[in-house]
């Protein structure tokens, strides 16, 4: 086994899970440390209270494993943006959704927990569309657990948009009517062109007022994860956030607002190397 001697069901599950599917694993780790260490943090900085996270590392992720990406170069800088984005992101789906909008959709959803941990306002349904792999280890880490909305699991991905739409559709989604989108550390796995396709087709289908979250990491993670990150971090040439957000403009999106780096830095008191922009988009 490449991990030692370690005979538990995680490790065992581990090898099993792709490139990106071991990523969205790690990313729910990067979320935990900033829960779990919540307490030590500075003034402003973002606090996520995030206990569910934890059941699903307890059954993906082995120790072996664990104990080595808390020891990376990488671990602090990893925690802080994640720490920051979804402080931000949450923020923004509870101002939209107690606004009125009611369909709330993740595509490449991980081990996103926000149907447990956000109290949504009644009657919001979160639609999470991810690989068959993700959502059956969710299904059994989080399964017993109760969500506090409506919330649709999905098999499906961002590579074939037409079909993860078909599938909305049938379960319930309302294109006639407004919705959220949430697209985090998507971005980062796509060729230019094949984000370009999914931000159009996802303005194509959803109703005018639609709105759209999209996270953008600068090249100088990029750079910084090729320079120190280990096997386990799947990365890719990607453009930078300006570029992306041209692209998310030409595809029908129309700009709410970009929060920059800095912005993120001053207001939450953390460093995250410029490496962290959120772009905040409406369908006219």
């Amino acid at each position: 086994m490449p991990y030692g001697k370690d005979e538990s069901p995680a490790s065992q599950l581990w090898p099993l899970f792709s490139s990106v599917e071991a990523e969205s694993v790690v990313n729910a780790l990067r979320r935990w440390q900033s829960s779990s260490a919540a307490s030590g943090r500075k003034r402003n900085a973002p606090t996520i209270i995030d206990p569910y996270v934890r059941l699903v590392l307890d059954r993906c992720l082995p120790s072996t494993v664990e104990d080595r990406l808390c020891r990376e170069p990488l671990d602090r800088l990893m925690q802080e943006v994640i720490a920051v984005r979804t402080a931000v992101i949450d923020e923004a789906l509870l101002q939209w959704t107690k606004s009125g909008i009611k369909q709330v959709v993740i595509p490449a959803s991980g081990f996103d927990t926000r149907s447990w941990r956000i109290r949504w306002p009644p009657g919001v349904t979160v639609y999470e569309v991810d690989s068959a792999m993700i959502q059956a280890q969710k299904m059994v880490a989080l399964g017993e657990v109760q969500p506090n909305c409506n919330r649709l699991a999905l098999i499906g991905d961002v590579f074939n948009l037409p079909t993860m739409l078909k599938s909305l559709r049938s379960v319930g989604f309302d294109a006639t009517k407004p919705a959220v989108f949430l697209v985090e550390d998507v971005v980062e796995y796509m060729l230019p062109e094949l984000a370009s396709e999914m931000f159009a087709y996802l303005a194509q289908g959803c109703a005018s007022g639609s709105q759209m979250l999209v996270t953008l990491s600068d090249c100088k993670l990029r750079d910084l994860l090729k320079r120190y990150g280990r096997t386990v971090h799947l990365i890719e040439e990607y453009e930078a956030p300006g570029v992306v957000f041209n692209r998310i403009i030409n595809a029908g999106w129309v700009t709410d607002e970009l929060i920059l780096s800095g912005s993120l830095e001053t207001r939450f008191c953390v460093d995250l190397h410029g490496c962290l922009y959120i772009a905040k988009v409406r369908k006219p």
